[in-house]
């Protein structure tokens, strides 16, 4: 499936480019309205975002290979039925028929440009859930109030060829869901090629049936970790837990939730440790910590400090580790860190906030991946809007997902992370949130 977004000063001119380039199958995903400068003009701007399955398209490119350029022209000034209808045509096995009909009076009126997009007063207006993008009538309507139609509706419009169930809009209700959420454009063009398939396939025409179809492809794509009371039964596991991250994720929270669940409902015992002696106060929050749970706390500036501290580990006993955050531009930092942690065992959980970028969450990835994180943690949570993103972080950062934290309570702002519950939130199933 190709996924991509057009902007362009009005919709009408988006939806232009739109039919050029993606052609008459084109479904509307979401549209919005940019408030800011357009160009050299302080104007405002439409985006919108379409997708079109790789056999339309495919369909598209060879009719358009045997049009000459004004052919071409001619037939976009078309409604966008006209305009499936001539693809099929050239595409298909009356190829030859079809190129000299093209030329033949008959043909030539059909396909007219027209100086208006509704249909002719004798034809009966089609409703907008049976019309494609480029037969909306208002070309100056604003964006929010497209996208109220869109969602308000069944469907937006496929072609009859894709099956009553396209038509009847499950499959772009459910990119729209995942578009709105967060979810990058890499990943929902993954997601919808395996839906398009699930729904053809199974005959899907309910949006309830399509939802949980996508639910469940969210789910086959996550890995979670087995709870950590779990890891600890088995005594081949590492007892130190380190976490690592960028500066500001909330690591040293995490590590008090974990803490105090480990303390107040396993009755675990636990010694808190932090390789943070960069940060100004970061012992002392720490400390704060040890005191209200009325644990020991060891500070170790250095490999040999902390390898020492993991020796003496006992059995019965969990060593969490705080360490100090670093962007993933300052490699001196971190091949510090990488340095001190090496050698020793330990399970390490990489830290990232639910707020960071597709983009950032691939370099934070990158350079913590040489201290082989076992686990990501999502923090966050709740700063969010876009759930979809914390999908987009369980694929970006290479690693099992092991827990989600919202909110600076202590210890209840932590949940063990679980693919249901990310498909929940990314497509807002039980409507409950965080």
């Amino acid at each position: 499936m190709e996924l991509k977004k057009f902007e362009a000063p009005t919709l009408s001119e988006a939806l232009q480019v739109i039919k050029k380039e993606l052609g008459p199958d084109a479904v509307i995903i979401s549209t919005k309205n940019i408030r800011s400068s357009f160009g050299l003009m302080n104007r405002s701007s439409v985006e919108v975002t379409a997708a079109i399955n790789e056999d339309s398209l495919d369909i598209k490119r060879a009719a358009e290979s045997r049009l000459s350029e004004g052919q071409r022209r001619s037939l976009l000034s078309q409604p966008s039925h006209q305009v499936a209808r001539a693809y099929d045509v050239l595409s298909g096995k009356r190829l030859t028929r079809a190129l000299q009909g093209m030329e033949s009076p008959s043909v030539s009126q059909r396909i007219r440009p027209s100086n208006r997009l509704s249909a002719p007063a004798s034809r009966p207006q089609a409703s907008i859930t049976q019309r494609r993008y480029i037969d909306i009538l208002d070309d100056e309507s604003p964006a929010e109030k497209v996208g109220i139609n869109y969602r308000d509706r069944t469907s937006i419009g496929a072609t009859a060829r894709n099956s009553k169930v396209a038509t009847e809009g499950v499959f772009p209700k459910v990119l729209a869901m995942l578009l709105e959420s967060g979810v990058s454009d890499e990943h929902i063009k993954k997601l919808g090629d395996e839906l398009k398939a699930l729904i053809l396939r199974d005959h899907i025409v309910q949006g309830d049936s399509a939802k949980m179809a996508m639910a469940h492809l969210l789910m086959s794509k996550i890995r979670v970790a087995k709870s950590l009371s779990e890891r600890l039964r088995n005594p081949a596991n590492p007892r130190m837990i380190t976490f690592i991250g960028p500066t500001g994720v909330g690591k040293t929270t995490t590590l008090a939730k974990i803490a105090a669940e480990l303390v107040m409902q396993r009755n675990q015992r636990v010694t808190l440790a932090t390789t943070d002696t960069f940060k100004i106060a970061a012992v002392e929050q720490l400390q704060t910590y040890a005191n209200i749970l009325r644990l020991p706390l060891e500070v170790c500036p250095n490999a040999e400090s902390l390898n020492q501290l993991a020796e003496n580990i006992g059995s019965d006993e969990v060593v969490l580790v705080d360490t100090a955050g670093y962007g993933p531009r300052d490699l001196e930092k971190l091949n510090e860190l990488k340095e001190t942690l090496s050698g020793i065992k330990m399970e390490i959980h990489l830290c990232v906030s639910a707020t960071t970028t597709p983009r950032d969450v691939s370099a934070i990835a990158a350079r913590f991946k040489e201290m082989k994180p076992n686990y990501a943690v999502v923090t966050k949570v709740d700063e969010t809007l876009g759930y979809g993103n914390i999908f987009n972080l369980a694929q970006g950062a290479m690693a099992p997902l092991s827990y989600l934290t919202m909110g600076q309570r202590v210890p209840e702002d932590i949940e063990v992370a679980s693919k249901e519950r990310i498909a929940d939130l990314v497509l807002n199933i039980s409507g409950e949130g965080i």
